[in-house]
């Protein structure tokens, strides 16, 4: 391969770096992950980083003068334009941390960051289940909602960087808070966390549920979202319920993002979206029945195409795109 025919795509989360070495056209050439030091210091983290895009490097027989650029997917508030992970749940030491700057160091290339539901959009959107779709919300609904918009082609990410937080819009103005600090925000609704803690605090105040047991279980640490949704494939009366109220705080989101945005496809991933029979379709059903004017009627809604890499091949995409336009 002659100089910059590669590029590098790190996705870091709380517990997993996952690197590719890669053409800008989405072509894997090689893949190395490793454990994220998430305990330790912003500058291990940042090390671990460099060290497994060197290892998958090394494993496509890639010299650094074959790499033009390096994209990174990060969860949390991202300032792309500082390179700098302002916040970040999951990695509470990177907090304010220049890691760009580090990276690029480390690196000896150009370095460009973003939040992971906005790379995972863009991802999905060049090289995935939205390829060549100008218009587009990316979804994942899991621990929490997060979301990555494409308008014109373009990852959409507001003023200062930080659109796409769908999860913490308002659904209901007298809902709980969850760990959203805006009231009845939609993750504190209807996300996996959401519906656990909602099951768990109406356990605990007194309603009967076969999942009763499974709060008590003392080799787990509480009730999961899963617990919910096997309670209700087994007729429990209270998981049944909870799924059906969060259904329709699930769809009442659906309409507001197709209202808004009008998208030319929705993509919906995370893993509450194994239970789509269960879950996603009777939200779609709704958004398609609540959407101003009908517009969300023939809007596809899929299921995400490139998997677990998603965010890492839409650092990628991020990568060359930064590449292109130096």
């Amino acid at each position: 391969m002659t100089a910059n025919d590669a590029v590098l795509g790190i996705d870091v989360g709380g517990t997993k770096i996952l690197a590719l070495a890669a053409r800008p056209d989405g072509t894997t050439l090689a893949s190395a992950v490793a454990e994220t030091p998430s305990r330790e210091t912003a500058e291990r983290v940042i090390s671990a980083m460099a060290d497994t895009a060197r290892a998958a490097m090394t494993k496509a027989g890639l010299g650094i003068d074959s790499i033009g650029s390096a994209g990174v997917a990060a969860a949390g508030a991202i300032d792309a334009r500082a390179g700098t992970i302002v916040h970040s749940p999951h990695l509470a030491t990177m907090s304010n941390t220049p890691v760009v700057a580090v990276l690029s160091q480390l690196l000896g290339m150009p370095v460009a960051i973003g939040n992971d539901a906005n790379i995972a959009a863009l991802g999905e959107q060049r090289y995935g289940a939205g390829k060549g779709v100008q218009d587009l919300v990316f979804l994942t609904i899991s621990t929490g909602i997060g979301a990555g918009v494409i308008i014109d082609g373009k990852l959409f990410t507001g003023s200062a960087g930080y659109a796409g937080e769908v999860g913490h819009m308002t659904v209901d103005a007298h809902g709980p808070y969850g760990a959203s600090t805006t009231p009845g925000a939609w993750e504190s609704l209807c996300s996996g966390t959401a519906l656990a803690r909602i099951a768990t605090e109406r356990i605990t105040a007194g309603e009967r549920s076969s999942m009763s047991t499974a709060l008590l279980d003392t080799n787990q640490e509480g009730l999961t979202a899963r617990d919910v949704f096997a309670a209700c494939r087994s007729g429990d009366a209270l998981a049944q319920d909870i799924v059906a109220d969060a259904i329709v705080y699930l769809g009442a989101g659906l309409t507001s993002l197709v209202n808004l945005l009008n998208p030319a496809k929705i993509i919906i991933g995370g893993g509450l979206s194994n239970e789509w029979d269960a879950y996603i379709a009777p939200a779609v059903a709704l958004m398609r029945e609540q959407s101003f004017a009908g517009i969300g009627k023939l809007t596809p809604v899929v299921p995400p195409a490139l998997g677990a890499e998603a965010g890492a091949l839409g650092a990628v995409a991020l990568a060359s795109d930064a590449l292109h336009q130096a």
